[in-house]
């Protein structure tokens, strides 16, 4: 037999949380999150994964009060990756 558990445990202090949507992966398959670098125009950063509490994740990698896309991100990361390819290349 298997089974999905979660557990809840108290976050650490200042610990710093994002929606779950907010994630995505990068193409090598590590977690990202888009930062607005300005207005309109958004960068991945890589962060870490460092727990969860409900349907947000305890994230390392960015500065607190950092603006991130909090929803949109898959689309986001879907034109970037559409970006990519070659047209004629199918």
């Amino acid at each position: 037999m298997f089974a999905d558990v979660a557990l809840s445990l108290a976050a650490p202090e200042n610990a710093l949380t994002v929606p779950e949507e907010a994630l995505t992966r990068s193409p090598d398959g590590d977690w990202q999150l888009f930062v607005e670098e300005e207005p309109g125009h958004y960068q991945p950063v890589e962060i870490q994964l460092n727990g969860q509490l409900a349907n947000r994740r305890i994230v390392t990698g960015i500065e607190p009060g950092t603006r991130v896309v909090t929803r949109g991100a898959f689309f986001l990361a879907s034109e970037m990756a559409k970006s990519g390819f070659d047209i004629h290349n199918h």
